[in-house]
């Protein structure tokens, strides 16, 4: 995953005074529309809480930011369904998101991982909405849309040449009128030939962009005749990268096709990680991948994991080395490599730092493919090689297919 800069020094940061927050503050939720949002009391709940089992000079330092962040919460605008919220002395990153998100409140690390599984539940994606007088290349990210071109097929007919009567009007241009015999016919195929180079050069250009802007997957809209010829009309590549086709009239808003297209976009997401967790079964099965919290994290350490798969909730400690990073699954009273202190720290706090130094990439999943994965502690890895026969260890079961 391409990580925006700001998230990525999160990933990286070994600060431990981080207050990270995830809020469901939907508005359509009745829970949400009284004077008092259920968000607003969950919150100010568990921030005394969080306080209140913390050290005491560590809660004479966090005492403050709690009521920072709660002042912010139940002042911000509203907006989003969803809010993620990095808070620290000269710390402050927050995200509004177009769907809510698990409550949930930590502190020390940066907890990345509901984040890092919401990028990929709503990465960018394209949106060509398509008729067959304008074409509209849209790209939505995070419940944020831009419109990145937009074109309207103008048809000059002032020269083209007939041999009775004077030229058709507008609806005789889009091949509606009752106008009879050869001349209609003539001047329908051209239309149509105009059309057709239209859709020609919509589908071109989405190509392009897609191109320039690293987006891997695309929605096609607008009504059934154009979105068939468009698709059609795509480069190999691109076609690939198709995930659905959304019927929409030629007048709907902005609003409307990102409303329509946003849901087939996730559906085509939760398919690819329910394959994603197939393959890594699979994987396990044959020896060429790892299940389980401790077999991931020695492949990690070793340099071995090409993809790391995660259950958006995972949990569970690792035992991380406070002076050289090395982490173990297994409890040490000293680091095995260097001798130095090791803090038990909590997995989606080390986990996708651990991912990045490796140089393996992290999936985030949920739903159905993290049911999966729940049986072996919600983390798993394909590794790059296989170093050897290997059998699944107490703690690496290996998996049973239905």
């Amino acid at each position: 995953m391409d990580l925006p800069p700001e998230l990525r020094a999160l990933v990286r940061s070994e600060r431990q005074d981080v207050l990270s927050l995830y809020l469901d503050v939907d508005p359509t939720k009745p829970e949400h529309q009284s004077t008092h949002p259920a968000y607003r009391i969950w919150l100010r709940n568990a921030l005394r809480d969080l306080v209140d089992h913390q050290p005491r000079e560590t809660a004479k330092v966090l005492a403050p930011l709690t009521e920072r962040v709660l002042a912010h919460v139940e002042t911000r605008p509203p907006g989003g369904r969803g809010l993620a919220l990095f808070a620290a002395d000269g710390l402050w990153q927050e995200r509004v998101l177009p769907f809510p998100l698990a409550n949930r409140l930590s502190y020390g690390r940066p907890d990345v991982v509901p984040l890092l599984w919401a990028l990929e539940e709503y990465n960018p994606y394209a949106i060509l909405a398509v008729d067959r007088e304008r074409a509209r290349l849209l790209v939505a990210y995070l419940g944020r849309t831009a419109v990145v071109s937009e074109e309207t097929l103008e048809l000059d007919t002032s020269d083209w040449r007939f041999k009775a009567g004077r030229p058709p009007s507008f609806a005789q241009r889009l091949g509606t009128a009752a106008t009879r015999g050869s001349q209609r016919d003539t001047f329908v195929a051209r239309v149509e030939d105009h059309v057709r180079r239209f859709w020609l050069g919509a589908a071109g250009a989405t190509a392009q962009w897609m191109r320039d802007l690293g987006i891997e997957r695309l929605v096609l809209a607008g009504p059934p005749e154009a979105v068939g010829a468009v698709r059609d009309l795509l480069p190999d590549p691109v076609r690939g990268r198709l995930v659905a086709q959304v019927h929409l009239s030629p007048d709907a808003g902005v609003p409307e096709i990102v409303g329509r297209t946003l849901p087939v976009a996730v559906e085509a997401e939760h398919r690819h990680e329910a394959e994603v967790v197939r393959r890594l079964l699979d994987a396990a099965g044959a020896g060429s991948g790892v299940l389980g919290r401790a077999p991931t994290v020695g492949v990690l350490v070793q340099e071995q994991a090409m993809v790391v798969v995660a259950d958006r909730d995972v949990g569970g400690e690792v035992w991380r080395c406070q002076v050289c990073g090395y982490v173990a699954a297994a409890p040490h009273d000293r680091c095995p490599t260097c001798g130095g202190p090791v803090e038990v720290a909590p997995v989606p706090q080390v986990l996708p730092l651990l991912a990045q130094q490796s140089g393996a990439a992290l999936e985030v999943v949920t739903g159905t493919a993290a049911e999966a994965l729940r049986p072996y502690e919600g983390v798993g890895a394909l590794l790059r090689y296989v170093p050897g026969p290997t059998r699944p260890g107490p703690t690496t079961p290996r998996p049973t297919r239905p």
